[in-house]
C-alpha cells in the first residue's frame, strides 16, 4: 500500500557556509533510531562536513553542483529511494537557501510499500569482505553481468541466500540515474547560466568505496 507524505516524517538538516552540518530536526533523530542509525545521531554528525558522509566521487560531485546552484538562488527537488529490509520507500528531497544563509535539506517520505523481507539491507546481518554497489537514487544494484537491477534479483543471481555472510554495501549512482540527474535544466538567470549540470566521470570507471552514503536518509 502506498502512503502520502506526512509532515511528521519530514527530516530536515542544514549546512553552513563551510558545508558543515549545523542543525538537524527532531525527526532526524527519530529516523536514525528506527533505522539502526547510531552512526548518524546528532552528537556524531553536527559540526562535520557534509562531504564526510558522501563517499562516492560521482554522488559527491553531483551534490556539490546542486548545492552551488541552490546558493545561487535556485531551489532543487528530486525523488530518491531509501529502502528498509521490509519496505520499499521513496523520499522527496527539497534543497533551498534559507534567509539565514544556511542550505536546508528537507527529506519527505513520499510513499512506501511492504515487501518480503530482504536481509541484505539489514545492517545487523553478518558481512563478508566483498562489496556490492547500490544506486543512491533508485536502490538498484550491480548484477553479475554488469547491469543494474532490483535488490531482490541480485540476491537470487548472486546466490546470497546460500552464503554465510552478505556483501558490504557501497553507494554510487547507476548510469540511468546519472543521466537523469545531469539532464536537469539549470535556470537561465544567475551565475550558472542556462544549461545542465556538468557530468562528472562516468560511474563505471570508479572503484568501489569503503563506506556507504549515509546522508540521503
Amino acid at each position: 500500500m502506498n502512503h502520502p507524505i506526512f509532515p511528521e516524517q519530514e527530516v530536515v538538516y542544514h549546512i553552513d557556509g563551510s558545508d558543515r552540518l549545523c542543525e538537524v530536526s527532531p525527526a532526524w533523530t527519530r529516523f536514525a533510531l528506527s533505522n539502526d542509525g547510531a552512526a548518524v545521531m546528532p552528537e556524531r554528525v553536527l559540526g562535520r562536513s557534509l562531504w564526510d558522509f558522501i563517499t562516492d566521487a560521482n554522488v559527491r560531485e553531483l551534490y556539490r553542483q546542486i548545492v552551488q546552484r541552490v546558493r545561487s538562488g535556485y531551489p532543487a527537488r528530486f525523488d530518491y529511494r531509501c529502502d528498509a529490509p521490509e519496505w520499499r520507500r521513496k523520499f522527496r528531497m527539497t534543497i533551498r537557501l534559507t534567509a539565514g544563509g544556511t542550505v536546508e535539506f528537507l527529506s519527505q517520505l513520499h510513499w512506501k510499500e511492504r515487501r518480503p523481507r530482504v536481509d541484505m539491507l539489514d545492517v545487523k546481518m553478518p558481512r563478508s569482505d566483498q562489496w556490492l554497489r547500490v544506486c543512491s537514487w533508485c536502490q538498484n544494484v550491480v548484477l553479475p553481468d554488469g547491469s543494474w537491477g532490483p535488490v531482490e534479483e541480485a540476491v537470487v543471481q548472486l546466490s546470497l541466500l546460500t552464503q554465510e555472510a552478505y556483501p558490504r554495501l557501497t553507494h554510487g549512482i547507476c548510469p540511468p540515474c546519472h543521466t537523469g540527474v545531469i539532464a536537469q535544466p539549470v535556470p537561465a538567470a544567475g551565475p550558472l547560466g542556462r544549461g545542465r549540470l556538468t557530468p562528472p566521470r562516468p560511474p563505471e570507471f570508479l572503484a568501489p568505496t569503503s563506506d556507504g552514503s549515509i546522508l540521503k536518509q
